[in-house]
């Protein structure tokens, strides 16, 4: 499926979505800064901001750090975003580890998706005696950003140890490549484990016990499904979207009932007539996309889910199971119970 694309504003590096800019401010806010001050100069406005799909540039990224600190140095700010984000901000690679059976494929798939969540950072792992140890290095120059970034990292994952295995669960030791800041007690409030620090890499390691029990979130369906839409993101992010492509995604993250042109368009930040227009020059029509997105996602749910035809007729978007037959098999030369049978 092609779900949770962006709408990009400039060209980048790199592309990060818009809930970690919407925990930084959150946080900034609290320590006096001025989110409009922040979003003016790096052109993003506060409807962008709240939008599920909107991604904002590596360059953005550095922009914004820059202006909070010029407002006020906030220590540890790294530390204080992380420890916010949740698994399920981190959108669809976020559904993917909740839907994994254990652990291990969880960081299976943030190992082979990260690039959806983070541009800047590279991730590895290898296991010890012990221990299962996951590096965090950067993939060019962050300047002041480099440990601001490392250390949201370490928070976002000790949060989503915390998740899965609660209180018992925690990191047995970090190494950092800074020296001991002033705030260290900070990381020991939040870690709980002991941390090294000026050494010759960053990491987090916790024990490797954790990582074959299983998650009772478990669905193999969902998470199978969730990594083919993570898979087209990622290609999606790396290749740049067509209007085509971003009315596609608005459609498909409305499962159950599709919005009309004037709700896309809104979406989009113009009006009715000239999205029309746009779909006009590129020789086709909302009408057009919208069953196109319907009759994907009910190929989708019938191959892969074991869903009724009745539960798919309304998550594609009909009330009738009737009427999502004729048109399934007016778009398909076959019924939703032959297409079925036919991949048996």
């Amino acid at each position: 499926m092609n779900n949770n694309l962006t709408i990009k504003t400039k060209q980048s590096v790199g592309l990060t979505p818009a809930i970690y800019m919407r925990k930084l401010l959150e946080v900034a806010g609290e320590f006096g800064v001025d989110k409009n001050i922040v979003l003016e100069q790096i052109d993003l406005s506060e409807l962008e901001l709240e939008s599920c799909d909107m991604y904002y540039t590596v360059e953005q990224h550095f922009d914004s750090l820059r202006m909070i600190r010029k407002q006020v140095d906030i220590q540890g700010l790294g530390v204080l975003v992380g420890d916010r984000i949740s698994i399920a901000d981190l959108g669809i690679m976020g559904y993917a580890m909740l839907s994994s059976p254990t652990l291990r494929r969880a960081i299976n798939v943030a190992m082979r998706f990260q690039r959806i969540t983070d541009p800047v950072l590279h991730m590895d792992f290898h296991e010890g005696s012990k221990d299962f140890v996951i590096t965090i290095e950067p993939l060019f120059l962050l300047g002041e950003a480099y440990r601001y970034d490392v250390e949201e990292t370490l928070a976002i994952w000790n949060q989503i140890l915390f998740f899965y295995f609660g209180e018992h669960a925690k990191f047995t030791q970090i190494k950092v490549t800074w020296s001991k800041p002033e705030y260290a007690r900070m990381y020991k409030d939040t870690f709980q484990c002991k941390v090294l620090y000026d050494q010759d890499r960053n990491d987090f390691r916790f024990s490797k016990e954790l990582l074959d029990q299983p998650l009772s979130l478990a669905n193999d369906q969902a998470a199978r499904i969730c990594e083919q839409q993570c898979a087209e993101l990622l290609r999606k992010l790396s290749k740049g979207e067509t209007i085509l492509d971003t009315v596609r995604r608005i459609l498909i993250n409305s499962p159950g009932r599709l919005p009309q042109l004037v709700e896309v368009a809104e979406k989009l930040h113009t009006s009715p007539r000239n999205l029309r227009r746009k779909l006009s020059e590129a020789n086709t029509s909302f009408r057009q996309i919208a069953d196109e997105v319907r009759m994907h996602l009910a190929v989708e749910y019938l191959r892969d889910t074991n869903l009724s035809i009745e539960q798919i007729a309304i998550l594609v978007g009909y009330s009738d199971a009737s009427n999502f037959h004729r048109a399934f098999k007016r778009y398909n030369e076959l019924t939703p119970s032959d297409f079925r049978n036919s991949l048996q």
